[in-house]
């Protein structure tokens, strides 16, 4: 208990510059929330076209550990964190370390949290998803994405430059089977069903039977529903 309550207090001072200014939610202001968040944003990117946020406004959300408040909280889908805003409109960013914790939108479904996944080059990393469908066994997760292109200038001195961008690409969907890092779910309905070791053809004559599309919502919930239910 000793040792707990130690390391409580070590993460405190850690961000005792942040907890002096104070966290501001709707409704008021608190300084017992602040070891929640790392760190102050300070980075520019004004000089970029697009966007890489989810929305560009911070929205009003929950946090699970605080469900009786408020907060102004937008997604930076690049670079997958977080970001609060805090007293004097300081941006912080937040902690990723508690996997428990939910950030629920206001107008939104589902909620995001913290998952291990299998990224692109086979290593294992952790990062942002939305819930769309949680069972025991199986969990259907989408990953919003945003690509920066960068700046181009002319080739010829008749075409136009083109500034550096953020773009944002198709949402990715991925499954967790039982407590393993989520994998990406390839659209492919036979190689998809190869996930499921013994019970391929059964999973593939339900996709088949009823229309499954593996790159859509609806269809990913109902298909995690049958599959929970076995």
């Amino acid at each position: 208990m000793k040792k707990n309550l130690f390391c409580f207090v070590l993460c405190l001072i850690s961000v005792i510059s942040y907890a002096q200014q104070g966290i501001t939610y709707s409704g008021g202001t608190s300084t017992k929330l602040d070891y929640v968040f790392l760190s102050l944003k300070n980075d520019d990117d004004s000089e970029i076209k697009g966007s890489k946020y989810l929305s560009d406004d911070f929205k009003r959300a929950r946090i699970s550990d605080f469900s009786d408040k408020v907060f102004a909280i937008r997604y930076d889908i690049f670079n997958d964190q977080m970001e609060f805003q805090g007293a004097k409109n300081q941006i912080y960013i937040m902690n990723k370390n508690d996997r428990a914790r939910e950030i629920r939108f206001f107008g939104i479904d589902g909620a995001y949290k913290i998952f291990d996944y299998i990224a692109d080059n086979g290593t294992t990393k952790s990062g942002y998803f939305s819930i769309l469908d949680s069972g025991e066994k199986y969990k259907i997760l989408k990953k919003n994405k945003v690509v920066f292109i960068e700046e181009k200038a002319s080739s010829t001195g008749y075409d136009a430059p083109r500034p550096a961008t953020y773009k944002r690409a198709k949402d990715r969907y991925y499954i967790i089977i039982d407590a393993a890092p989520a994998v990406m779910i390839d659209p492919n309905k036979k190689r998809f069903s190869v996930l499921f070791k013994g019970q391929e053809k059964e999973v593939l004559a339900y996709i088949k039977k009823n229309k499954i599309k593996l790159n859509d919502d609806e269809s990913l919930i109902k298909l995690v529903k049958f599959l929970n239910s076995k």
